[in-house]
């Protein structure tokens, strides 16, 4: 979805949202007000609210289930979520030195070749990783569902060491989704440091091991997917943008499986890609009959262009036409029957094409390869419906670089007529986002930033080593709180940076 769209589709809604809140809080006051205390939902401006302890019930069950053999392995579990907190945080603190100080610039071999009208990109606390603004959509969803991980995880560790879970909330700030877990405060400081330690630490270990689980079933996509979806035999086109060359009618068509390119195999989106790439490098040959070369050959006096010096034997203002040249066998002999160069319709002569040749050796024919300039290629897309009937084939003359542009394609194919290919890839591209962001929530939280697990764990661990050569309390939290301001400090600054790659420097 645009952008743009999104927010001003979100921001009706709570427009619309907060109208009918302060229509109904003075209309009907009181059956109102009812609503949203069960409900537990407040609504405020661009904000919405929710909070609820229904889930309370539920977590003390699965808490407190299982036998003595199953609680030891949740408590294993929480101790090894310890020691992976403690191992992020080091890495996390390289993470932001590295965005704060890291140049942001790229390289001028790299600004020559971006091509123009690329997307605008959200750069994120991980360097080298930027998503596409475009794809906001499955931001929020991915926040939502590593933040509600992340929570149940605080809770269950709450329940394994006898901690009450008071209730459990979602915030939206605009498209900005928080989530928290109310535990009872005093309960959760009266246990001891490394219990403490189990409940703070649990919401990042369950952000790793979700991590963990989706990129075991990104792995396992194809296996997955292999009752609905043929993986990797071929590839579908999912969309063409509206500016695609290859929306005419002799094109490509939604739902076509293309099975080659110039002869070249497609089994996968990275042979797709590696077939258009070689359409521009191979300059492959074609096998054409002698009898069509004379019926239809159109050969004006040959010259040379005068921009680029390419050879020409056809008319210039004719698009339809192009110069090919008779390929040479391996022995160096050249045909007697036809000139070494010869003008002919493009689309006629691939329509005639029996195979492609490479050294000039044809079962039928002679090998013919087109005089065209090196930013252009001619492709040869072949394709079948979705039953695996044979479609005439798509030729179109330009650059490769147009095509994976505007075409979008991909390795689900299929098995029934009311499955989409765009599902799975939307499910596929919803998991790496899952990989990412809890990779990434897991390293920030382990931060000492205020707001953060990090402040709490960075607090419990000062106020448990540091009791015998530091007596006062107060001294205590002065040295928690100088490390957790220099910890918000560097995440303010890397955010401050974020911001400016992403957001301000593209306006300027």
């Amino acid at each position: 979805m645009d952008p743009l769209v999104f927010f001003i589709v979100l921001a009706s809604l709570y427009g619309i949202l907060y109208f009918f809140d302060r229509f109904f809080k003075s209309c009907m006051h009181y059956p109102y007000d009812a609503f949203l205390k069960n409900t537990g939902l407040s609504i405020n401006f661009m904000s919405l609210h929710w909070h609820t302890s229904a889930f309370n019930r539920t977590l003390l069950r699965w808490g407190s289930a299982g036998n003595s053999c199953t609680r030891r392995v949740m408590i294993t579990s929480f101790n090894v979520g310890v020691l992976v907190t403690f191992s992020l945080l080091p890495i996390g603190l390289i993470l932001l030195i590295a965005t704060i100080f890291s140049s942001g610039e790229q390289d001028s071999s790299s600004s020559v070749s971006t091509p123009v009208g690329v997307p605008v990109q959200l750069e994120i606390l991980l360097p080298g990783v930027n998503l596409p603004l475009e794809e906001i959509g499955y931001y929020v969803t991915t926040l939502v569902l590593c933040l509600v991980v992340h929570e149940m995880g605080h809770a269950l560790a709450a329940v394994m060491e006898d901690v009450p879970v008071t209730g459990f909330g979602i915030k939206f700030i605009f498209c900005l989704p928080l989530a928290y877990t109310e535990l009872s405060h005093d309960h959760l400081n009266s246990l001891r440091w490394f219990r403490k330690l189990r409940v703070l630490c649990a919401g990042i270990w369950h952000n790793f091991v979700f991590a963990g689980v989706c990129y075991l079933l990104i792995s396992t996509v194809g296996i997955t997917m292999s009752p609905l979806y043929a993986y990797n035999q071929h590839v579908v086109v999912t969309e063409l943008t509206r500016k695609s060359p290859l929306r005419e009618e002799r094109g490509l068509q939604v739902d076509n499986q293309i099975t080659q390119v110039n002869g070249c195999p497609v089994n996968s989106e990275e042979s797709w890609v590696t077939c258009l790439q070689n359409s521009l490098k191979l300059k492959p040959g074609y096998c054409v009959s002698a009898d069509f070369v004379q019926l239809n050959d159109e050969s004006s006096a040959i010259s040379h262009h005068s921009i680029d010096g390419q050879l020409q034997c056809c008319d210039e203002l004719n698009p339809n036409v192009s110069c090919f040249e008779v390929v040479e066998d391996a022995n160096g002999d050249v045909p007697v029957e036809l000139p070494q160069h010869v003008c002919l319709n493009v689309r006629r002569t691939l329509e005639e094409v029996t195979e492609h040749c490479s050294s000039g050796v044809c079962n039928e024919g002679f090998c013919l390869r087109p005089l065209i300039r090196n930013i252009t290629a001619i492709m040869t897309f072949k394709r079948t419906n979705f039953r695996g009937e044979k479609l005439p084939p798509v030729i179109y003359v330009g650059h490769p670089w147009d095509v994976t542009r505007t075409v979008e394609v991909s390795a689900f194919v299929p098995r029934y007529t009311f499955m989409k290919a765009a599902w799975p890839d939307a499910w596929l591209l919803l998991l790496k986002y899952n990989v990412v962001f809890s990779i990434g929530l897991a390293l920030i939280n382990a931060i000492p930033c205020f707001g953060f697990d990090g402040a709490h764990i960075t607090s419990t661990v000062i106020h448990s080593f540091l009791v015998g050569r530091v007596d006062q309390h107060a001294k205590r939290d002065i040295i928690s709180l100088i490390i957790t301001s220099v910890g918000s400090l560097l995440f303010a600054l890397a955010l401050l940076k974020v911001a400016w790659l992403s957001f301000l420097r593209p306006l300027l």
